[in-house]
């Protein structure tokens, strides 16, 4: 378990039991500048981050989804209507005629041989056409199921899929405030070296028009006017370098807020002091033997990434459900109310109602039902790994996150010692070389390492920041002081 000095004690946080993030929430008067500005950015990339929008959606999706799971427990009423004109087909043949035909013929003969007239005349067969020439079927169907398990396991199973989704949302924010701090400090860590190489290049320039003065009074020889051009050259070839970092990272963080990308931002200065107020907003935790246990505990309860997998467990044992509800019966009523016949006159001969229940059984599928229940149990079985695994990823993601800040704390006190002292140094060597008393491949290496200790100290402070807003964001997110 980490063990933790008192100074990163005060500076982290502790017990997150309570902790609520609130993005964008009102900034305090006299709060860090630093806070100020990415509070202001974090919000705008909450509002208007395209990635954010694409996920939003999705939620909406799995909303509609669940509205839909949701239609399928209410009655549908379908409108139908149909006019058929017909032509040939099957017809019916009554030999009416062959039947009566030779009757007739016999009474005709009585009645003629009694001097009677014959009244009966022969008639022919008749024929009826099986289809109506015309014919119009107009109905009103209602249906409403009444057992079907597939249909409340498949509700449930959206509604966790909503669950899902929301809790992704939720990640996603979560991650995107730490990117956009993170981003942030990047481009001030990168305009500081700029500032730094800027005043570093013009302490070289002027190195080098010395040994040139030195040189043409033949004070030195030509090889030190050429290492001073040398080392203005790395310089400038360094600062060249970190302005195109800087560009980029501006133009990183306005992506982020999907703003233009060449926008200016404002410069926030950062001081030591602001890291020990930043870090308040952490709540200490209460023991500091236990603190790491603690904060991953707390990491567990408010990382919307655990609660997204449990809700596709849960989403995974329905669609199981939904499986095993092939080996049950599906019970539905349909009510037909309409009308048949040759025209849309609709008589009184017409219309007709029909109610029907029909019960649906499937007793034979190739095994396709047995398979459907295996994928799915299967697919609940990776689920459940994958939130084992992220359990154990978060708890080591806190705890490389309080590492690497107890690491930059330290080193950013360090840092600043060795900035100090070099820059003493190269003062005393930049006075010696005045008076002629130290070589200009000494005022080279002062200079060398003034340079190097200050763009040290530039990149352990927002390292530092850094590695806070990876805090943050390992143990879930932070409460915004009123």
């Amino acid at each position: 378990m980490l063990r933790y000095s008192t100074a990163t004690r005060s500076l982290i946080a502790g017990l997150a039991l309570t902790l609520s993030l609130a993005a964008g929430a009102a900034t305090a008067p006299d709060a860090p500048a630093v806070l100020r500005v990415t509070d202001a950015l974090v919000a705008e990339a909450l509002e208007s981050n395209l990635g954010l929008t694409a996920v939003q959606a999705g939620v909406d999706q799995r909303l509609a989804a669940l509205d839909m799971a949701r239609a399928r427990f209410l009655p549908t009423l379908d409108l139908q209507l149909r006019y058929s004109r017909a032509d040939g087909g099957r017809e019916i043949e009554l030999p009416v005629g062959d039947l009566l035909n030779p009757a007739y013929s016999s009474l005709n003969a009585l009645l003629a041989a009694a001097g009677q007239p014959a009244p009966f005349t022969p008639i022919a067969n008749q024929k009826f056409s099986f289809l109506r020439e015309r014919e119009q079927d107009s109905v009103l169907r209602l249906s409403q199921p009444l057992y079907d398990a597939r249909i409340g396991a498949a509700r449930r199973q959206a509604a966790y899929g909503y669950d899902a989704a929301r809790y992704g949302l939720d990640a996603y924010r979560q991650q995107l405030e730490r990117d956009v701090r993170q981003a942030y400090y990047r481009w001030l860590a990168s305009r500081d070296a700029v500032g730094i190489l800027a005043a570093t290049l013009e302490l070289a320039k002027e190195n080098e028009r010395v040994n040139g003065s030195l040189f043409r009074n033949g004070k030195v020889t030509r090889d030190l006017v050429l290492r001073a051009e040398a080392d203005r050259l790395q310089v400038q070839q360094n600062l060249d370098r970190t302005r195109a970092t800087e560009s980029l990272a501006l133009r990183y963080v306005n992506l982020l807020c999907n703003a233009p990308l060449t926008r200016e931002l404002e410069a926030a200065s950062v001081t030591d002091e602001d890291l020990p107020r930043l870090a308040a907003r952490i709540p200490r935790p209460a023991g500091a033997a236990a603190a790491a246990l603690q904060l991953e505990d707390a990491a567990l309860e408010r990382r919307a990434e655990l609660r997204q997998l449990e809700a596709g467990v849960a989403a995974a044992g329905e669609s199981e459900r939904i499986a095993k509800a092939a080996f049950k019966p599906q019970v539905a009523l349909a009510v037909d109310a309409g009308t048949q016949g040759g025209e849309w006159d609709y008589s009184d001969e017409d219309p007709y109602v029909m109610a029907s229940v029909i019960v649906r059984f499937s007793l034979f599928s190739g095994g396709a039902d047995r398979a459907s229940v295996r994928a799915a149990r299967a697919r609940g079985a990776e689920l459940e790994a994958g939130r084992a695994l992220a359990e154990q990823q978060i708890r080591m993601q806190v705890h490389e996150a309080v590492t690497d800040l107890e690491v930059a704390e330290a080193s950013l006190a360090t840092a600043n010692r060795r900035a100090d002292a070099a820059a003493a140094a190269f003062e005393i060597v930049a006075k010696k070389r005045d008076l002629g008393q130290v070589s200009p491949a000494e005022y080279l290496d002062a200079q060398r390492a003034l340079t190097e200790a200050r763009l040290n100290g530039n990149v352990t402070r927002f390292d530092a920041l850094a590695a806070l807003a990876q805090v943050e964001y390992a143990i879930g997110g932070v409460e915004q002081q009123p």
